[in-house]
């Protein structure tokens, strides 16, 4: 945060938000709201504490309705700092509203503005420009331009390292790791996140340790490394507990994933009644649908149909429910494609295609609502592959070519090659598809070959997001 405190009451609030204390610094800005008659100055440091409290509660909507105060006061008192410090608060709600038009559209007021500063070697002029590269990063990995993001992380880095901010180098180191993983470049994306590890041992930062440790799991956990990811995930979460922080329940969410990647169901189990004790003591309610999907997971693993169907009943009742942040929601619709893909696999019947094609549909309207392009790439990519289960070449075809048209409209690299690889592979394994329309294949020798699983592991796979944009 580049804001600077001056009042001692604000001050007070501010050493409980960055001690995770959300409830007891929300309580004191209430009251000093409430007993002070307040200047314009005060008025817009109480507005910006109060929306990056909320956002780090996950609450977004309230996070902007502050924000939007704030900048209303800056703009009332003239200042370009002002002004632009709230931009880049907003670009970050922005990001986790999943509304990249918006996003880019503060990034560029707040560029602009700072454009027509003219002390360009002050301290306070580069540390800007550096968080306002790093935003641009940031927005371009949530539009799936991965090149572009590394190029303003780059350009962010060098500034950070020359003024010595020591959070933003952090961030950008962090930012670096999540991006080449993201890219497929997995030996470089281990790379950075021991640097990021690295980082924040050396600058005493235990929030960026958990974080780095959490990384590093999920980077384990993904590569199949079991127990390094278990390493470090413990690591963190040890961590988490020392100091009581609010991170606690997101990396409780990783290890759940590595306990449940290794089958150790028992210990997932475990892990998920102590994240229930948490909710139960009210510090962690915002994470309750986090902690339904994961009760919806175990049930999946399940083999009875009892199971599934109590799965099935949690990640429906995310999915309709008007309030779900929308990670979850998308979480939870992916997974009934997952639920009625292995139906499907189970029973051959053609009609669970048409239970699969409505959540597709479901997914699809919200990627076309927030204008979440690369997910609308990924529905296609799906959607081709069912085309493939009913050998209908010709559409599978061009759906391809129409998600191939969307990465290259909205600059989506990663999507763009994506695409390509699954082009060059529908013509590749061709004759194979035409043997087995042929000899009547069976359904699941199609499923394997049209390699649905990968596709739906992919899209699970998006949850990392979630916990990249809260700043995990």
């Amino acid at each position: 945060m580049l804001l600077r405190i001056d009042n001692q009451i604000l001050k007070q609030a501010e050493k409980l938000k960055n001690n995770w204390k959300f409830k007891e610094a929300l309580n004191v800005l209430d009251n000093f709201e409430i007993s002070q008659d307040l200047t314009n100055h005060q008025r817009y440091q109480l507005y910006f504490l109060k929306s990056s409290i909320l956002f780090d509660l996950l609450n977004s909507n309230e996070a902007m309705k502050y924000a939007d105060l704030a900048y209303k006061v800056a703009k009332k008192l003239g200042s370009d700092y002002l002004v632009i410090n709230t931009l880049i608060l907003k670009t970050q709600i922005y990001g986790s509203l999943v509304d990249p038009k918006k996003h880019l559209e503060a990034i560029n007021e707040a560029e602009e503005i700072l454009a027509k500063q003219s002390e360009k070697s002050k301290n306070e002029f580069q540390m800007m420009k550096a968080h306002i590269l790093y935003r641009k990063a940031t927005y371009n990995f949530g539009v799936g331009n991965l090149n572009s993001c590394l190029n303003f992380l780059d350009e962010a880095s060098q500034i950070a390292s020359k003024i010595n901010d020591k959070d933003l180098i952090i961030l950008t180191t962090k930012w670096f790791g999540f991006t080449y993983d993201v890219k497929g470049e997995i030996n470089r994306a281990s790379e950075f996140k021991q640097r990021y590890l690295k980082l924040a041992i050396k600058f005493d930062n235990k929030q960026e340790i958990i974080g780095a440790h959490n990384a590093l799991g999920m980077q384990f956990t993904k590569k199949g490394d079991n127990n390094k990811a278990m390493y470090h995930l413990e690591k963190g979460l040890s961590i988490c507990k020392e100091i009581n922080s609010w991170k606690t329940f997101v990396v409780s969410t990783s290890l759940f994933e590595a306990y449940m990647e290794s089958n150790y169901i028992e210990k997932a189990q475990q892990l998920h009644n102590e994240m229930g004790d948490l909710i139960a003591q009210g510090t962690f309610k915002f994470n309750v649908v986090a902690y339904r999907l994961q009760e919806a997971a175990l049930l999946k693993r399940k083999p009875d149909k009892n199971s599934r169907s109590k799965a099935e009943k949690i990640y429906k009742e995310i999915a309709d429910r008007e309030t779900s942040f929308i990670d979850f929601k998308i979480d939870a619709l992916v997974n009934l494609c997952d639920l009625y893909l292995m139906r499907l696999k189970e029973t051959s019947d053609l009609k669970e295609m048409d239970k699969i094609q409505f959540y597709i549909d479901k997914i699809r309207s919200i990627a076309e609502v927030e204008e979440v392009y690369s997910l609308l790439v990924e529905m296609k990519l799906l959607d081709a592959k069912l085309m493939l289960l009913i050998y209908n070449f010709k559409e599978a075809q061009q759906l391809l070519t129409r998600a191939l048209d969307i990465a290259n409209m909205y600059g989506l690299n990663f999507m763009i090659n994506r695409v390509k690889d699954e082009q060059t592979e529908l013509s590749k394994n061709f004759i194979k598809w035409e043997r087995l329309k042929d000899l009547g294949g069976k359904l699941a020798e199609r499923m394997d070959l049209a390699r649905i699983d990968d596709q739906i592991k992919f899209l699970l796979q998006k949850r990392d997001y979630l916990r990249n944009n809260i700043g995990i």
